[in-house]
């Protein structure tokens, strides 16, 4: 008789909160910003140095077109390696593609989607 007690309560408590939990007719809507901070389609970057030149092409001789500031947020559209030649030495820098320029990316913090991005801005 004990089990059947305690075996109806629990029954009744986990039904309970079934029926109770789950209301079908309430909907839940996403607002298009939240579902853009979240995707993983393009990186973000944020500026880590105090200034830098936004330019034309990716090279120190190209035109600039903008300048960006610290901690300002940018979407990535590209990005690409170029050979830097410093008389008879050579490297690799790699440099990064926004909408409207390149920069490079050492200047830049890149995250996988815009909430971090966002959320790192705010932490400093």
């Amino acid at each position: 008789m004990k089990n059947l007690k305690t075996f109806l309560i629990l029954f009744f408590a986990a039904s309970s909160t079934f029926i109770f939990s789950c209301r079908g007719n309430e909907k839940i809507e996403f607002n298009k910003a939240d579902l853009e901070a979240l995707d993983i389609e393009f990186q973000w970057a944020v500026v880590n140095v105090p200034y830098v030149a936004c330019r034309e092409n990716p090279s120190y001789d190209s035109k600039v077109v903008k300048n960006l500031r610290k901690n300002m947020l940018e979407k990535i559209v590209g990005e690409k390696t170029v050979k830097i030649v410093d008389g008879e030495s050579e490297k690799y820098e790699k440099w990064l593609a926004f909408e409207y320029g390149w920069v490079p990316a050492s200047s830049v913090n890149v995250y996988l989607n815009k909430m971090r991005a966002e959320n790192a801005i705010k932490s400093e």
